[in-house]
């Protein structure tokens, strides 16, 4: 399983980790055409510049959106120059639906946005849709975050994990007042996150940067076997003396010391989770497809719906999602969103998982990744990933039951 990983030993921000992409191997000119396919509409002027920089004797790739003069002129940014012409969320959210994105690259940008709305809205107290984005959503600070969206995409990135953050110290000084380092947005983004603060006084995590974070990765552990392909690193915009403000980022695989396949692990141990469930009579099952398939990206442990009778003989379905601790209010807000109820419940649940594994068998067709489910240490379930085995039959064109069936034996075999 292709896997990247954020060594934040600097911090990181929506510039940084582009460059580190295009360090890695992010092709310029295709990042410069699929942002192309952004609606920017007015006061969306800018251009794309990268260029190999040395941070503390560390050689890194810098990453830039340059505004035009008028503009740039018009409200300093802490990193680029912003934009005068300011989007609320709702705009931004919507302009990454309207746009010729590919399906994932939408749904990554979108996800990264809808975290940093939420955090947003929740320091300053309005509405997620409502806030108004003055330094992250000027238009540089949208492109760093769909770029980032499109550099996983493009460089296949399956899972993401991440080091403990160097969140940098003291205080900054923005558009809201002097505020302490890690701000509060950030600082609300990074729940879950191992931080510490060391080499420098000054802000390493950008709002942007803490997003794309807590969007992309699911949980901060450090990588057990991990076989390095590819490293890449972005340049930050701050330059230190003695210390290299850069982001690295690592692509490999995760393997097992034995068999030579990736393999990961999921505790099999009690945990508390949450349940949130919505009344829907009024959505046709496509709307609730699809909405099933954001909540999942966004963190949901599962989602399903199961049909009831309301009142008035009404046919409709629960909508139920369970949601880990710390991704209920997001969850929740994708339900409103995206859903015609006006009211949802959340009640804790205490869940007993079995132990989870994932391994890859080679087949004479390619890789498939097993699900193997354990209690104690005795295996209980074996199962191929479906999309594993749906690509293998579509493209030489045999049965799925017959991929399936291949990749058990397989298992089997190497057991």
């Amino acid at each position: 399983m292709k896997t990247l990983y954020f060594d934040c030993f600097s911090g990181i921000s929506g510039d940084m980790t582009i460059g580190a992409l295009l360090d890695l191997g992010l092709d310029l000119e295709y990042l410069r055409a699929e942002l192309q396919k952004l609606p920017l509409g007015e006061g969306g002027e800018y251009s794309l510049a990268a260029s190999r920089v040395v941070r503390a004797n560390l050689s890194a790739m810098k990453f830039d959106v340059n505004m035009p003069e008028d503009s740039a002129h018009q409200h300093p940014h802490p990193h680029h120059g912003a934009s005068r012409y300011h989007r609320k969320a709702s705009e931004i959210l919507a302009m990454i639906r309207s746009s010729s994105l590919n399906a994932r690259t939408a749904r990554l940008a979108e996800a990264i946005f809808t975290r940093l709305a939420i955090s947003e809205g929740k320091v300053h107290h309005v509405s997620p849709e409502d806030v108004e984005f003055h330094e992250v959503g000027a238009v540089d600070s949208i492109v760093d975050t769909v770029g980032a969206a499109i550099g996983f995409d493009a460089l296949g990135v399956e899972r993401f994990a991440c080091s403990p953050i160097n969140v940098g110290g003291g205080f900054i000084h923005c558009q809201h007042g002097v505020l302490p380092v890690p701000a509060p947005a950030t600082a609300d983004l990074l729940r879950g996150a191992t931080i510490y603060s060391k080499h420098v006084s000054t802000e390493l995590v950008t709002p942007t940067g803490a997003a794309i974070l807590s969007a992309m990765v699911s949980d901060f552990q450090p990588l057990n076997g991990f076989v390095i392909d590819r490293i890449g690193y972005g340049a930050g915009t701050k330059q230190f003396q003695d210390f290299p403000n850069c982001l690295r980022l690592l692509i490999g695989e995760e393997k097992t010391a034995d068999a030579g396949v990736a393999e990961r692990t999921s505790s099999g141990d009690s945990d508390q989770i949450l349940v949130i469930e919505a009344n829907i009579d009024d959505m046709t099952p496509q709307n609730l497809a699809y909405v099933s398939e954001r909540l999942l990206e966004l963190g949901a442990l599962d989602v399903c719906t199961i049909p009831i009778q309301m009142k008035k003989g009404r046919a409709g379905y629960i909508l139920q999602v369970l949601s880990p601790m710390n991704r209920s209010e997001i969850l929740s807000t994708v339900i409103f969103q995206e859903t015609t109820t006006i009211g949802i419940r959340q009640y804790a649940a205490k869940r007993s998982a079995l132990e989870r594994t994932m391994i890859a068998v080679n087949t004479r067709y390619g890789r498939i990744m097993m699900k193997v489910s354990r209690r104690n240490g005795a295996v209980v379930t074996v199962a191929p990933e479906y999309e594993d085995c749906a690509r293998i039959a579509r493209e030489h064109g045999i049965p799925l039951k017959e991929v399936q069936a291949m990749a058990v034996r397989e298992y089997q075999a190497r057991s």
